[in-house]
């Protein structure tokens, strides 16, 4: 008998030391998508499906380009909204259409890439994640769309 409390002591104490260490900070994957309007405004609206991060919207800015070979660019992006600053990494492969639809003697472009989270501040700080995008430039006309999932420890 005296074997038995021992074991049910000892699995009791297993179950609460789990408890515990599983009790720490807890990460929330969360869907997200960031519609912007590059040229000619550079402006953004991040829309986050249901979690720690919520609505924002505000600027958006080029960052350093990294890399620039065969139409294939590797460079930042800066969003600076309301709830905080989130900078990501983008590689992106270009396809000039051929054409100018808006005849302003500009190239239409279309692009597909990947990103990335590096850093961010207020809401956006310790976020990490990622997904793709998607440019389409009409001339002076340049539009983007990111989606993809970040996650946010709780604080």
């Amino acid at each position: 008998m005296h074997a038995r409390h021992i074991v049910v002591a000892v699995f009791a104490a297993a179950v609460t030391l789990t408890s515990v260490a599983s009790a720490g900070p807890t990460a929330a994957k969360q869907r997200v998508a960031i519609n912007t309007t590059i040229l000619p405004r550079g402006t953004f609206v991040f829309t986050p499906r249901a979690g720690a991060l919520k609505r924002d919207s505000g600027t958006v800015n080029e960052g350093k380009t990294l890399s620039e070979r065969n139409r294939v660019t590797t460079g930042f992006w800066k969003f600076t909204g309301k709830q905080g600053d989130l900078v990501l990494r983008e590689r992106r492969g270009w396809v000039d259409l051929g054409s100018d639809l808006n005849r302003d003697g500009f190239p239409d472009i279309v692009a597909l890439g990947t990103w990335k989270a590096v850093r961010g501040t207020g809401q956006y700080a310790g976020v990490t994640g990622g997904g793709r995008s998607a440019h389409l430039g009409l001339g002076r006309q340049w539009v983007a769309r990111y989606e993809g999932f970040l996650t946010r420890r709780n604080q």
